[in-house]
């Protein structure tokens, strides 16, 4: 599957601090400072730009305050490319919270791999990229929790393309 995209060298993901009360996820670090921002597509076709779109729909109407708008003159980056390593999707802070920026990468090579069907395909594109944009908001992967969520990797991303309501509770947290 060719995106005709470059491939360019994997990033290095910031750590994550954890919140001392296990009934809550793990707080990310590399978040935004606040719940609108924007972010601008590079380098990506109208099909990409439609799942990004789909990705930030989903964060803004999933009723937790959450703007995130597209713009081409935003700092915060979003790609899609066939990149050799092993990951779906790379979120890569930059700056100090309160002048944050970030690129996020989704690997079509990896997810194809993975799914070998379109409609399958598609779904796990839409969970990746909302899962990603999830960073943005403040949320760690895999929240010590029994709930079902996105930001787990062992979610079922054929059924998990949403923020679920553990998702929406701990955004909410973060940022009141």
């Amino acid at each position: 599957m060719s995106l005709g995209l470059t491939s360019s060298a994997a990033l290095a993901v910031a750590g994550t601090l954890a919140v001392s009360a296990p009934a809550h996820a793990t707080y990310y670090s590399g978040g935004m400072p606040k719940r609108s921002f924007s972010v601008k597509t590079v380098g990506i076709n109208d099909e990409w730009v439609k799942y990004f779109d789909t990705a930030r729909g989903n964060w803004n109407s999933a009723g937790v305050g959450a703007s995130i708008k597209r713009s081409s003159h935003a700092k915060p980056s979003f790609t899609a490319g066939n990149y050799s390593q092993s990951w779906y999707g790379l979120y890569a802070p930059s700056g100090t919270r309160a002048h944050r920026s970030f690129q996020i990468k989704v690997n079509a090579t990896t997810l194809w791999r993975d799914t070998k069907n379109i409609p399958k395909y598609d779904k796990w594109v839409r969970s990746t990229s909302t899962h990603e944009l999830g960073h943005g908001l403040s949320l760690a992967d895999n929240p010590n929790t029994s709930k079902v969520s996105l930001m787990k990797h062992s979610r079922d991303r054929s059924k998990v393309q949403k923020p679920q309501p553990y998702d929406k509770s701990e955004v909410k947290r973060i940022y009141r």
